[in-house]
């Protein structure tokens, strides 16, 4: 089944943001992650939205996102974004298609 990471990001330092978001692209894919959206622009459909930029990436499954997450690979990348902004990440264990219909 697969999983969901959620990234909500208000970047304050894009010059220092910029090495971890060309690096970060082959380490999820490595990790088995794919992006679905990665946006600046979000239109609120209901209830307040703070501006923050959003990404969503899908993973085989949450151990798949999970391994990404705590790997000594990613801590070291993760780093490169400390002190650039504000971050808040989510994980969410997809449905299968077959519980939709």
């Amino acid at each position: 089944m697969p999983a969901y990471m959620i990234v909500e990001a208000r970047i304050a330092d894009l010059e220092r943001f910029r090495p971890y978001a060309e690096a970060n692209p082959a380490l999820v894919a490595r990790f088995g992650g794919r992006y679905l959206a990665i946006r600046t622009a979000t239109e609120a459909l209901e209830g307040d939205w703070n501006g923050a930029k959003v990404v969503v990436s899908v993973w085989p499954d949450m151990d798949a996102a999970r391994r990404y997450w705590h790997s000594p690979d990613y801590a070291a990348l993760k780093r490169l974004r400390e002190g650039t902004g504000t971050f808040r990440v989510i994980l969410v264990d997809g449905l299968a298609s077959e519980t939709l219909s």
